[in-house]
């Protein structure tokens, strides 16, 4: 099959948040879709909310450069660009206006096959506001074919 088509696959997400003291770990086994559109490979799912009703729709785009960026669409759009060991701006969108965050990879790899089509990400990064960091986070995300 073919990616430009799409392929579903199983998503294997795992989720780290470190903020002061407190530490949040989030697992999830999805099925999402895989596309390539061009050079860049999308990985497509719906993220459960921990009401566990809603979903966010997530989009991880890999770049040739294996540059990653992870898109999540709720009432407003956000958007991390995540390259190794680099800071990286973003905006979050607000009713009382945008805030602006900074984004530094501390790790980044990716790892994918054709066959069978599959692929590994892990990022490591902290979020910052105004040069403080408000959190360190950790992704990583698995899907097969």
């Amino acid at each position: 099959m073919s990616l430009k088509n799409g392929m579903n696959v199983n998503i294997f997400l795992k989720t780290k948040v470190i903020q002061g003291e407190a530490i949040e770990e989030f697992l999830f086994e999805l099925v999402g879709q895989v596309v390539r559109v061009g050079h860049h490979l999308y990985i497509r799912y719906q993220e459960p909310q921990e009401d566990g009703v809603t979903f966010v729709p997530v989009t991880v785009k890999i770049s040739p450069d294996e540059s990653v960026q992870l898109t999540r669409v709720t009432d407003s759009r956000l958007r991390f660009k995540f390259q190794y060991q680099e800071m990286t701006d973003t905006k979050y969108p607000t009713p009382y206006g945008s805030m602006f965050f900074q984004v530094y990879t501390k790790d980044l790899h990716v790892s994918l096959t054709d066959y069978p089509t599959a692929g590994k990400i892990r990022v490591q990064y902290d979020l910052l506001m105004a040069n403080e960091r408000i959190g360190e986070y950790e992704l990583y995300l698995e899907f097969t074919s």
